[in-house]
């Protein structure tokens, strides 16, 4: 199996933590702490595993990633609205196998309807898989707002049967795609709680949420709000700065309490994604009552490092340098793809100022700028001759006395 990539040149590397490990045959898994994404130069791309100066090969992955999308267009069958609910299909999967979310394409628009899905291994007798879904659409302040997708747990029977609450025209679904695979639960962590700055902009009837981090580099994918405003569904949009004035567009996003008869649905997470430090939403409030917004809760997916360890000796992670702006390539992928092998689990020990590090030289300042000496006395040279060739000038024009 591979040891070790080529030597490495440690002095381009500030910070650097021990991983404190076992060496043995498995594969080491080690998850990443707030300490490397803060310190990190290029959003973790300048990771590198040492031992004993010796390069080693890994693979960072997130810890529980979804499986890639394996979208499957499928026939609605049996449509038909049931009086006093709503619209109702079934669909039959042409290739029986592990499914857990159902894409609902719709040419309506400004809408936020309930789903809920049932799935049979006949056909006849049908369990809820869940029950509070929603898809939605809104346009605002421009922009349209729009999810139609409906997850639920692994299911590996091939009938569906899909309610949307509320609709009552059969066309009002135009098609449907499954998404055949097993959909792996996202590990998220929190960062940070924050009571973040609120205000209300009246020009765009929203609620305006600046959060400033502290820090850059935590990978939030998740904003979460608390609120006390009972009832509500509004759209949101999320930007993302590095300074706290300049702003880029980022995602957009729709949260929602709506109490009912059996339940109440609640979403309240705004989707994020990127490590700046600053991110601001903006809560649509149309002409109802601003929203209530309390702290507000950061969340992200930690990566995971897997590396093997055959030899033995001190493990480090290395990080913090800014010309390494790629994780680089290993065949440690393609090995591991064709071999199984038992993980265990191991912890990053704080971080240290890296012993071999040399700040990398200042910027070669511009001629001008290392010999002004030089340039002013050129150019005082230069408007002393041209004061003299326009005096001479002027001189020449002036009309001589009769």
């Amino acid at each position: 199996m591979l040891a070790s990539a080529a030597p490495l040149d440690l002095s381009a590397w500030k910070y650097r933590k021990r991983i404190p490990l076992t060496p043995g045959d498995g594969l080491a898994v080690v998850k990443l702490d707030r300490e490397v994404y803060v310190g990190s130069a290029n959003a973790v791309a300048d990771l590198r595993v040492v031992q004993d100066g010796q390069e080693v090969p890994f693979v960072l992955r997130m810890n529980g990633p979804p499986d890639s999308l394996n979208l499957v267009e499928e026939s609605l069958l049996d449509r038909s609205v049931v009086p006093g609910v709503g619209l109702q299909f079934v669909v039959h999967l042409k290739r029986p196998g592990k499914h857990s979310s159902i894409l609902l394409y719709t040419d309506e628009k400004n809408f936020r309807q309930r789903v809920r899905i049932e799935t049979s291994q006949d056909g006849v007798r049908w369990g809820v898989a869940r029950s509070d879904g929603a898809i939605f659409n809104f346009s605002q302040d421009g922009r349209e707002f729009s999810s139609t997708i409906v997850e639920y747990p692994v299911s590996t029977r091939p009938f569906l049967r899909v309610t949307v609450f509320g609709w009552t025209k059969t066309a009002m679904v135009t098609s449907a795609t499954v998404n055949q695979h097993e959909s792996q639960p996202l590990a998220y962590e929190v960062f940070a709680a924050i009571t973040p700055q609120v205000w209300n902009d009246a020009s765009t009837k929203s609620t305006v949420v600046a959060i400033d981090q502290g820090v850059t580099g935590l990978p939030v994918s998740r904003i979460r709000l608390e609120t006390s405003t009972p009832q509500f569904q509004r759209a949101v949009m999320v930007e993302t700065s590095d300074d706290g004035k300049n702003w880029r567009y980022l995602k957009q996003d729709v949260i929602a309490r709506l109490p009912g008869a059996e339940f109440t649905e609640e979403s309240l997470v705004a989707n994020s994604w990127g490590a700046r430090r600053y991110l601001r939403l903006h809560i649509y409030n149309r002409d109802d009552q601003p929203l209530a917004v309390g702290r507000i809760q950061l969340e992200g997916i930690v990566d995971l490092l897997r590396f093997l360890t055959p030899a033995v000796g001190t493990y480090w992670l290395y990080y913090g340098n800014a010309s390494a702006t790629a994780l680089p390539e290993y065949d440690l992928n393609a090995v591991l793809a064709h071999r199984s092998l038992p993980e265990t689990n191991w912890s990053l020990s704080p971080s240290e100022e890296n012993p071999a590090y040399r700040p990398p030289p200042p910027p070669k300042k511009p001629w001008s700028e290392q010999h002004p000496a030089i340039l002013y006395t050129v150019l005082g040279g230069a408007v002393l001759a041209l004061g003299i060739a326009t005096f001479r000038f002027a001189a020449r024009m002036r009309p001589s006395s009769s």
